[in-house]
């Protein structure tokens, strides 16, 4: 319907790209198990390709450019968030005028602030989980369900109904 800004996810799995999602609109916080790269020089590989060399005997899987060990492109424990996709995201949090939180705890951060940033700047702020947060109470609107089921509900709702400019 055009009126999606952007995806920030924690996800890792490509999830919101399988599920029709622009790539350029995900931001993926923290990182993706689809491509893993080089530690050393920083050169991209298909997560295929890698997990074939350790399905034929690999154990530490190495960079043909450089040599460095091959690392999954997701954020491990004790690794610095990625700044420029934590930038990014804490940037559209402060500019967007609705925060959509689906599906998220929000414990882990600095995920769980991006809600109060959007909101301390003038978001409306609408929670869909099936659990209560303990950012429920700061919501301008909270329904507890299946993430899937209120979406497309919802989805179902705006495309019956539009909303006027």
């Amino acid at each position: 319907m055009g009126k999606l800004d952007c995806v920030i996810t924690q996800n890792i799995d490509n999830l919101h790209q399988r599920a029709g999602s622009s790539p350029e609109k995900v931001i993926e916080l923290h990182g993706t198990a689809v491509s893993v790269s080089c530690l050393s020089c920083r050169k991209k590989y298909p997560r295929e390709e890698i997990q074939a060399r350790l399905l034929k005997g690999a154990r530490v899987p190495l960079c043909d450019a450089c040599g460095g060990i091959l690392k999954p492109d997701t954020v491990s424990f004790g690794q610095p968030m990625p700044p420029r996709e934590t930038a990014e995201s804490f940037d559209r949090a402060r500019s967007c005028d609705l925060f959509i939180v689906i599906g998220s705890s929000l414990v882990v951060q600095p995920a769980a602030s991006l809600p109060l940033e959007a909101k301390e700047h003038g978001a409306k702020l609408v929670m869909i989980n099936r659990d209560p947060t303990y950012h429920d109470v700061y919501a301008d609107a909270v329904i507890h369900g299946s993430a899937g089921e209120v979406m497309r509900r919802i989805v179902e709702a705006v495309r019956e109904n539009p909303p006027s400019v």
